[in-house]
């Protein structure tokens, strides 16, 4: 039977009331999703920045070095002072030594070793080194070809990262280096036992960058950032040339011959520094017009002393270098921190306190 107009129109206007009243309680098909079983999964981790990727190659690297020399047959008198040098290592990258106990120090030393700068074996009379001292033994070998491939992984991604991050690099390789050099070449004292070195203030050991002090000088240094810097650096290298030509005459033989060769290294240094700052277009500060010791020079032990604390300034002053360094020649000052860790090195192998010892990261342990 035909609809009438009039009944269309009054189904129409029902339905239409109809949908409007439901069109309030209806969920859009874009809003529909089904709950995934255990609850939604956490956000996703960000990737980690260049600073977190060298930190986390940097500590492959020196535990690879410690878990190969916990498993050889080491002397301890190399063993002890390695294994302490590669705990604070880690310490210094927010890592745990394997095997430590809730409530340690990460990276401590064992019992016997310093804890604050230096490392070295247990306690106990050390005669003065002498350079006939033997070879370190070949069970070594393996841990020091780790700890060189630790450096060069250290030092690769100076020019990516944040600059504190990239002097903690550079004071790794350079420590790792050095502790390779010391083990493989043999250590002055190995074999017997020095006594434990701690972060001094006297003459002898020290690891805090101090040496000849200068007369204030007239010129201004330059700016903050880099060029302070290196006007710093700049400073340490002035006084160290002085500073051996002083201590150089207290010496014979191979310490004669080494203090002679480091002076004109110093002075080197010297003329490289103003150079860099006059690139920078800054005036290299005026050389002080004299310097005054921090203690009298009277003999050999004296003059050893004292150029233990200058290659200590001059490497803490290299790495504050590559931390305020354009990102192109942290490179090259990264070097320049080695070079003085390794002479800092052998200046301290020259004394009984500091013969069986390490500086596990030169130019920033001990400040």
């Amino acid at each position: 039977m035909p609809t009438s107009p009039t009944r269309r129109l009054v189904l129409a206007a029902l339905a239409a009331t109809a949908v409007a009243g439901t069109a309030g309680c209806s969920t859009p098909w874009g809003d529909l999703r089904v709950q995934p079983l255990g609850g939604d999964p956490p956000p996703p981790v960000p990737e980690p920045g260049p600073d977190e990727l060298a930190r986390r190659a940097a500590v492959s690297g020196v535990a690879a070095a410690l878990a190969a020399l916990d498993g050889t047959a080491a002397d301890a008198a190399v063993a002890g002072p390695l294994r302490a040098a590669l705990g604070e290592q880690l310490a210094a990258l927010g890592e745990s030594t394997p095997g430590s106990t809730p409530g340690s120090t990460p990276g401590a030393a064992p019992s016997g070793t310093p804890t604050s700068g230096t490392t070295g074996s247990p306690t106990g009379p050390v005669p003065r080194p002498t350079s006939s001292t033997p070879p370190a033994a070949g069970a070594v070998a393996p841990v020091v070809a780790l700890m060189t491939s630790a450096a060069a992984t250290a030092r690769e991604p100076l020019a990516d990262v944040a600059g504190g991050t990239a002097r903690l690099l550079a004071c790794l390789a350079a420590g790792l280096d050095v502790a390779a050099g010391w083990a493989s070449s043999g250590p002055s004292g190995a074999g017997t036992s020095a006594p434990a070195s701690t972060t001094a203030t006297g003459p002898t050991g020290s690891t805090a960058p101090s040496g000849p002090t200068a007369s204030p000088s007239p010129t201004p240094a330059p700016g903050s950032g880099e060029q302070g810097a290196l006007a710093v650096a700049l400073a340490a290298a002035e006084a160290a040339e002085y500073g051996y030509g002083v201590l150089a005459v207290r010496l014979a033989g191979e310490e004669r011959s080494r203090a002679l060769a480091d002076l004109a290294a110093h002075a080197l240094a010297v003329e490289e520094l103003r150079e860099q700052l006059l690139a920078l277009g800054a005036e290299p500060p005026a050389p002080p017009a004299a310097w005054a010791l921090p203690g009298p020079v009277t003999d050999a032990a004296g003059a050893v002393a004292l150029a233990v604390r200058l290659e200590a300034a001059a490497t803490a002053a290299a790495a504050d270098v590559v931390a305020a360094a354009d990102r192109g020649r942290r490179a090259a000052d990264a070097e320049r921190v080695l070079t003085a860790a390794r002479r800092w090195q052998w200046w301290r192998s020259q004394q009984p306190e500091t013969a069986s010892a390490l500086v596990a990261l030169p130019g920033l342990s001990g400040r």
